[in-house]
């Protein structure tokens, strides 16, 4: 469902998240390196499409399928034979002489096994290709799904040390108040508390910031450097536009065509398997001199298929088309239940984000935090009130980051599914 307008709620709330209060500790999450540019999520998916470790095994099997497509190229399957024989002969009045023999013949199949040969080699080749594309489409959806997560671990980090700089204003303010008597030691060491908790928290945060970078560098296949960090929006790519295959196409995912061009592929093998049942007739030429004689012959060579008639490779074939049929009509039943299942996820995701952003209060929290800090240096209310409303701050913006996040990832898995680019 579309999302409506709350501007100023979200302006304000990105503002809150995104941006470090005065004096705030610095943290190094994100470890500065010379010369290395951020990486948004197309320089992402990029990389991952040129180095990802995981398309390497899938290029090389789609070299090898070029290969068999290579090997099924030649106009015929079989090679000429050359034969040539030689040897001395004693004439009856003892003169010697040498007789010599030569031919050459050269095989051929009936009924176009080769051609089937070259259709199931294009087949194969067709399919792998299919395969590595599927390979891409599943390892663009990990690296996009880490890349938010990356985004949303920054995020909360930031939020972090917000609430970090926060608990040590109001441990300073609490120890002022301590020092005039308007407060009990109580108050002084509660705050100390929550600040030491809050600590932890951030320092948490920030390894979670460091462990996902590197996961992320994994999924990549690059080094540090090549990687230093990212940059994105995460609200606007978790609510970015899903690009279709646009027009009139019609949308196919790559392993259904994988699919497809593998009951191609024992199609035409069946076939082949049955044609083989014919014998292969090789024709020729001989050349023969005896003596003072010679002779120019034609040969013609034909196996009698009483025995090997093609039958292991025509039964196996004939299998795999049979088991490539029920895969592919598996497959689709399936696509089209996880398609629907990514869909509906999506779209309660993105309506469970309108309505937190509708209805969650986004723009109040800033001014409830700032009312009730006053209400606390006024005397107005008690540490245990003003520690509350700010925990109650604080996990509301860190409940909006999760929802982006959820949302995001729901994008991703729908854009997956419908085997288009998140």
């Amino acid at each position: 469902m579309p999302i409506r307008s709350a501007t100023a709620a979200f302006g304000l709330a990105a503002a809150l998240l995104c941006s470090n209060p005065v004096g705030a500790a610095p943290h190094t999450y994100l470890r500065a390196v010379v010369h290395t540019e951020n990486l948004t999520l197309e320089a992402v998916l990029a990389l991952a499409r040129e180095r990802a470790p995981a398309l390497v095994e899938a290029r090389a099997r789609v070299q090898a399928a070029r290969g068999a497509v290579a090997g099924a190229a030649p106009l015929l399957h079989g090679n000429p034979q050359v034969d040539v024989q030689a040897g001395p002969r004693r004439l009856v009045t003892g003169a010697r002489t040498m007789d010599v023999a030569a031919g050459v013949s050269q095989p051929f199949e009936l009924g176009g096994q080769q051609g089937l040969r070259r259709e199931a080699a294009r087949a194969g080749l067709a399919r792998e290709e299919a395969l590595l594309r599927d390979a891409e489409r599943l390892v663009v959806g990990e690296v996009a799904s880490a890349f938010l997560r990356v985004l949303h671990a920054q995020e909360r980090l930031k939020l972090a040390n917000a609430a970090l700089q926060a608990a040590s204003d109001t441990v300073l303010a609490t120890g002022h108040r301590f020092d005039a008597g308007d407060v009990p030691i109580l108050d002084f060491n509660v705050a100390r508390a929550a600040r030491a908790r809050i600590r932890v928290e951030a320092t948490n945060a920030e390894g979670e910031v460091n462990a996902l970078q590197d996961e992320l560098r994994a999924l990549l296949g690059v080094s540090f450097t090549e990687a230093a960090s990212i940059q994105g929006d995460l609200r606007a790519l978790a609510l970015a536009p899903l690009r279709g295959p646009g027009g009139d196409k019609k949308l196919e995912r790559s392993d259904l065509t994988a699919l497809e061009e593998q009951e191609a592929q024992a199609q035409a093998t069946a076939t082949l398997g049955r044609r083989e049942a014919l014998p292969d007739v090789s024709l020729g030429v001989r050349y023969q001199r005896e003596a003072n004689e010679t002779v120019l012959l034609g040969t013609l060579s034909v196996p009698l298929p009483l025995f090997a008639r093609g039958q292991e490779a025509r039964i196996s074939a004939e299998a795999q088309v049979v088991g490539a049929q029920k895969a592919l009509k598996a497959a689709r039943q399936a696509v089209s239940n996880q398609m629907n299942a990514a869909r509906i996820r999506f779209n309660a995701r993105v309506e469970a984000l309108d309505v937190f952003e509708q209805e969650g209060g986004l723009l109040l929290l800033t001014d409830n935090e700032a009312l009730a800090r006053r209400s606390y240096d006024a005397g107005e209310l008690d540490l245990a009130g003003f520690m509350l409303i700010r925990r109650d701050v604080m996990e509301t913006r860190a409940a909006w980051l999760d929802s982006l996040l959820q949302a995001g990832l729901a994008r991703v898995r729908y854009a997956v599914e419908m085997g288009v680019s998140p």
